[in-house]
């Protein structure tokens, strides 16, 4: 037993990574908690494109019978229930891979905002769209051949390496932002934040009866606005419940409980499966969408987590490719779905590299780098051959790594829990947003550690990466905001090069300021610089020779009859001037700096 356990330690070099197969395990579980729910949400925004359903004989004539005719919608229903087993088979096999072949503790799950794009701009709702279903899901299976060629050949790799510094290290705080927006939202989150008819977004939190759902060519959307009962704000019970989620985690944290996030977690989805209370998942006036069957979402998700385990087979959606290249508009959609998976990939991987610390500083790069790409490309293909839209490295990694998951272990234990799901897709398609939403939020903020480390004095550096951070919660991708920095650095440092080019050398040498960085526009001198600015003369009022004679408490001068808060007070101000001359020595006048007579205490 002992041999094996050196081997598997050896093979994912778990212990070199500062790991344990427990902490692995526990960082998987934890992964797999706050990504479990895009097998209830993929599957929904999948279904909303109509696979390969067509109406009845009866009304297959007319175009708008997908909105109307029966059989249709049934085919739908179906095609919705194949895509949670078609999302966990693709999500299995991309973290499998991931984590065998590559060691990596990512996981991969077809990607949100690509589902989107292929739903709703590609086939269109309910196939309304340019292009059949069929023909853009072969589009998708081209894609990941196309991307695994340029991982291959090293482009990719290249193409990584490109990127900024600044950028890399924006691209970790932004999408530590875009998680956070994720959580505070309605979809996957606590719903504190809502959508606003006047700005866009604002304080939200009211109960199911006060909202107005957004509604898009007859599509109700997850996002709503409070504005019709301003008075309920802040009232509904689930954001209350993801509130004190949130702060059980960090309270938990806080004092160092390991498994911090997964408590939480669970703890808000029992109270949630709780039925005939103001939490309770399956009630239409707590979380009124869904549903299907002549039932409403409540109910509809009842009766399918009753039912616990189940399989449903995938007749509907795997092996449905057309590869008829004929339609208008599949080179753009084939284009997009390129550009926006490296783009997206490229800059996930990278965050989350940097978040478990294995980027080495050397080259920038991090271990098992091009089998992570191959394995990304790889299963964005075989998750085309399932049925699903590219299959993308999940954000969601960073609740796991933050649980201390360094290795490939991690990806395998997320891929066995959706292998699990295959089975029990009714059970742990039922955890609620408000149970996740809470731990991207604290998943978030410790994402933010990293932006220390932009130069924020360097101009041409420090706006790009604000650009890379800001964009991507504010537009919904990672990809914008890379392309959005990456294009500010192109237009700041290239016009600043064109400038001192054209000025000349005599002219930046005489005028250009000296850092090339900027400058600090901070009160204080950089510790142990001299101090620019004129001493000020000695102050009798306090001179060395008077505080001899003063009575002393804790080695502070303290004067008789003064009270004692303004005695406190005076002690803590000269605890703060010995820390700040420990910093900036000899800048002080009258305390210790040389010439001024001796230190005053």
């Amino acid at each position: 037993m002992d041999a094996v356990m050196d081997a598997v330690d050896n093979y994912f070099k778990i212990t070199e990574r500062g790991s344990t197969l427990w902490t692995e395990f526990r960082a998987g579980t934890v992964t797999f908690m706050t990504l479990c729910y895009i097998l209830a949400v993929n599957s929904r925004l999948l279904s909303e494109s109509g696979g390969p359903c067509v109406c009845s004989e009866e009304t297959r004539e007319d175009p708008g019978c997908v909105f109307y005719d029966t059989e249709y919608d049934m085919c739908v229903e179906m095609f919705r229930r194949e895509l949670v087993t078609v999302t966990a088979l693709a999500s299995f096999v991309g973290c499998f891979l991931m984590g065998s072949f590559a060691n990596l503790p990512f996981a991969l799950a077809p990607g949100m905002g690509l589902n989107a794009y292929f739903t709703y701009d590609v086939v269109g709702f309910r196939g309304t769209g340019s292009i059949p279903w069929r023909t853009a899901i072969a589009a998708v299976f081209i894609e990941g051949i196309i991307f695994f060629l340029l991982t291959i050949t090293g482009l990719r790799i290249k193409f990584a390496q490109a990127i900024p510094e600044g950028i890399k290290l924006a691209t970790t705080g932004g999408i530590g932002f875009f998680l956070a927006h994720l959580g505070l939202q309605t979809a996957e989150g606590i719903g504190l934040v809502v959508t606003d008819i006047a700005t866009g977004l604002t304080l939200g939190g009211c109960p199911a009866p006060n909202r107005t759902y957004a509604v898009y060519d007859g599509l109700t959307a997850d996002a709503y606005t409070c504005d019709n009962a301003p008075s309920t704000k802040m009232t509904s019970a689930t954001t209350w419940l993801g509130i004190v989620t949130f702060f059980l985690i960090g309270v938990l944290m806080k004092r160092g409980i390991r498994g911090a996030i997964i408590i939480g977690v669970i703890f808000a989805t029992v109270i949630s499966w709780i039925p005939d209370t103001l939490v309770s998942y399956w009630s239409d006036t707590v979380y009124p969408l869904g549903g299907g069957g002549a039932l409403g979402g409540g109910a509809y998700r009842f009766e399918y987590f009753k039912k616990v385990a189940k399989v449903e087979p995938i007749n509907m959606a795997g092996g449905q490719m057309d590869f008829s290249w004929n339609q208008g508009g599949l080179g753009i959609a084939l284009f997009t779905f390129l550009y926006v998976d490296l783009l997206d990939t490229t800059g996930t991987l990278f965050a989350m590299a940097k978040f478990a610390k294995l980027i080495d500083p050397a080259t920038g790069d991090f271990e098992g780098s091009t089998k992570a790409f191959m394995v990304d490309a790889v299963s964005t293909s075989l998750g085309a051959l399932m049925g699903t839209s590219p299959v993308t490295t999940y954000i969601e990694s960073a609740p796991g790594i933050e649980e201390g998951g360094r290795t490939g272990v991690t990806a395998i234990v997320v891929s066995f829990y959706f292998l699990l799901s295959i089975f029990f897709a009714p059970l742990l398609a039922s955890v609620p947003p408000w149970a996740t939403g809470p731990a991207l939020i604290i998943v978030g903020a410790m994402m933010m550690k990293g932006l220390v480390d932009i130069d924020w004095n360097n101009y041409g550096e420090a706006i790009p990466a604000f650009v890379t951070i800001a964009l991507m919660p504010l537009t919904y991708s990672i990809a914008y905001g890379i392309i959005g920095g990456l294009f500010s650095y192109a237009v700041i440092n290239g016009f600043d090069r064109i400038i001192s080019h054209l000025l000349g050398e005599e002219y930046n040498a005489k005028y250009k300021k000296p850092k090339a960085e900027g400058e600090t526009h901070s009160v204080l001198p950089e510790p142990n610089e001299p101090h620019k600015m004129a001493a000020p003369a000695p102050s009798t009022a306090m001179s060395p020779p008077m505080m001899k004679n003063m009575p002393m408490q804790g080695g502070m001068p303290m004067q008789a009859g003064m009270p004692m808060g303004m005695q406190q007070g005076m002690q803590q101000g000269m605890q703060g001037m010995q820390g700040m001359q420990q910093m900036y020595p000899g800048q002080f006048p009258g305390h210790g700096a040389p010439g001024y007579g001796a230190p005053m205490y």
